[in-house]
């Protein structure tokens, strides 16, 4: 038998300056790296820049999408406008009290600090009073003094003593009647204070035991309100959980109606593919009882319109052997 040539081992025999793809191959790799090695300083710099601009082009991107996500999500929008809500709610209350009960327990401790500070004044006012009375006391007594020394001297013809005497007297008594008139302010001035603070810590004593009750009454209906929204929770839903758990419905409607229609469709494709396939077998099932029943009778080759071939002797295959290998080489 011809055998065809082996091209494979006749090009791998010949020498490497008759094989000129792999030099210039070779060539043309070591200008590359040479061209690389001098211009790798202005490679190198592109090389730098492009990942840096690639990062902050991921970076632009991210943040685009983070944009995107804020303007479109409202999931995000509800989680941001309660974010914001909290936020404002706890910097007002670093500065201003919030709370309801909070508001009049500071009143009413502002009006203990008043009433400390008017007690204060009131003890003021009557130590003023006392000195007053003091003044006149001490007043009364030296003016009687300075009149008896003044009657002295009188009686012991010394003029000039006498009207120095009786001038000092007098003087304290304008001293007294100027006195008079503060000493009785500072008296009634004392008696209102007193009345008023009085009417003040009563005034105190009912609001502390108002706000107490208050504060019960509050306690009990936040915890009751609080039960009361759980359960109209479940009853009602929360608003924006009751839309997105429609979206979701919707969703599952959708995608079950989908699933439905293509299982529909499957078992149109099927049964049409059943019944073809069962009038195919149907057919086939004849066709072979026949050509059974024609084998059984012995008339098998007659059916198929075939004559049986002849065996060929081992010179006819070899010669068409010969003659194929030949037609390929041709």
């Amino acid at each position: 038998m011809n055998t065809l040539p082996s091209f494979n081992s006749e090009s791998s025999e010949l020498p490497k300056w008759q094989q000129p793809e792999k030099m210039a191959g070779r060539v043309v790799l070591l200008g590359l790296a040479g061209a690389a090695v001098y211009y790798w300083g202005v490679i190198l710099p592109f090389l730098v820049d492009m990942v840096f601009d690639t990062v902050k082009l991921g970076i632009g991107l991210g943040t685009l999408f983070v944009l995107f996500l804020l303007a479109t999500n409202k999931r995000i929008h509800a989680g941001l406008w309660y974010a914001g809500q909290r936020i404002l709610r706890t910097a007002a209350g670093i500065f201003v009290n919030t709370d309801p009960i909070g508001i009049m327990e500071d009143y009413i401790r502002n009006t203990e600090k008043e009433a400390r500070k008017m007690d204060a004044e009131v003890t003021n006012i009557e130590g003023a009073h006392e000195l007053v009375k003091r003044k006149l006391a001490a007043n009364t007594a030296q003016m009687q003094e300075y009149l008896s020394l003044a009657s002295a001297a009188t009686r012991q013809n010394e003029k000039d003593m006498a009207e120095s005497y009786a001038m000092r007297a007098a003087q304290l008594e304008e001293y007294n009647q100027r006195l008079m008139p503060m000493a009785t302010t500072t008296a009634n001035v004392t008696v209102v204070m007193r009345q008023i603070l009085k009417a003040a810590l009563r005034q105190i004593d009912g609001s502390k035991f108002k706000v107490n009750l208050l504060k019960d009454e509050y306690t009990l209906v936040k915890r009751t309100s609080s039960g009361m929204r759980a359960a109209m929770n479940i009853l009602r839903g929360d608003p924006d959980k009751k839309y997105f758990f429609d979206l979701a419905t919707d969703r599952v409607a959708q995608d079950m109606a989908q699933q439905l229609g293509q299982i529909k469709q499957a078992m149109r494709y099927s049964q049409e593919f059943v019944k073809e396939m069962d009038i195919q077998n149907g057919v086939m099932s004849e066709k072979g009882q026949r050509l059974l029943e024609k084998y059984q009778k012995g008339d098998f080759n007659a059916v198929l319109n075939e004559k049986p071939q002849q065996p060929q002797t081992l010179n006819a295959t070899k010669k068409a052997s010969d003659d194929a290998y030949s037609s390929l080489l041709d």
